[in-house]
């Protein structure tokens, strides 16, 4: 099912978003926040740093959480302001940045922000889908160590084995939850589902060919089990697949750029299967450059 606006059926929903800010344009008020967060080196303060990104912005109990783990960190209410006032182009690039920098700290360390990321995004009782991607991303980043390259070689996704697109297919349902927009957000009355032609795009190479897994009973747990599966494909063939996943998106936002979430969701893909970000999606983000900061 290749979609693009001229093709689209009537039927077909589509998700507006405006038009974001000038990302080139730095905030006075992040001129003084920039280098702190730059200059952290403690660990704790790192670790601290990580967790208050994790923090739902209208969730009492989620800050209340964070503050108890962070009781016993100097200045923990300016760190957390600093890191709170961040625009959401900056965040799930700090988000990365702080948590490969604790990578080399011992097992013990990053077991304990593990740990403490669960009990923070648990705090409210409400874990979204995004949550939940960004708790795996934070696994990955702080294990420091790259997906393992697989010896197969195709770049073929419509030639791919049964057994690892049933897996794609999988994994896409999950992610369905949020791309191209998540489905909370969304008026799907009168229309066609959104997030079910988005899927349908993506898995379309195995239509016909395939028993396709029911989008809306693939949890987190599936997800895992397929993303361990994806994490073995062709180096060259997972920007292929994010590619996929970007252009049906794409097809199906109407405005400059996806959805905040959709956009984070596929980033954090990308981080979890060590595959480029499409140049298009980078233009949504504030990289960090500590040096320049």
């Amino acid at each position: 099912m290749s979609l693009s606006h001229s093709t689209l059926p009537r039927s077909v929903n589509l998700v507006h978003v405006r038009a974001p800010r000038d990302l080139e344009r730095v905030d006075p008020a992040l001129r003084e926040s920039l280098p702190r967060l730059a200059a952290l080196d403690d660990p704790t303060a790192i670790g601290a740093a990580v967790l208050a990104l994790l923090v739902t912005a209208d969730s009492p109990s989620e800050r209340e959480a964070w503050d108890d783990v962070a009781r016993d960190l100097a200045l923990a209410g300016r760190l957390f302001g600093d890191l709170a006032a961040l625009p959401r182009p900056r965040r799930l690039p700090w988000f990365e940045h702080l948590a490969r920098r604790l990578a080399p700290e011992p097992v013990p360390v990053r077991h304990a922000v593990i740990d403490c990321a669960r009990r923070i995004m648990t705090a409210d009782g409400v874990v979204s889908p995004l949550d939940q991607l960004r708790w795996v991303a934070l696994r990955h980043l702080m294990a420091g160590s790259a997906v393992a390259p697989p010896a197969a070689a195709h770049t073929d996704l419509e030639t791919m084995d049964d057994a690892i697109a049933h897996q794609v297919c999988a994994y896409s349902a999950f992610l369905s939850q949020l791309v191209p927009a998540p489905e909370v957000t969304l008026e799907l009355a009168e229309f066609e589902s959104v997030t079910q032609s988005w899927y349908d795009s993506v898995t379309a190479p195995w239509q016909g060919r395939l028993a396709l897994p029911v989008r809306e009973v693939q949890d987190i747990d599936a997800a895992l089990r397929a993303l361990r599966v994806l994490q073995g494909m062709p180096w060259l063939l997972r920007p292929v697949l994010v590619r996929t996943w970007f252009d049906a998106a794409r097809v199906l936002t109407d405005g400059p750029a996806l959805h905040a979430d959709a956009a984070d969701a596929l980033r954090l893909s990308c981080v979890l299967l060590d595959s480029p970000v499409p140049p298009e999606l980078g233009r949504q983000y504030i990289e960090v450059d500590a040096a320049r900061q």
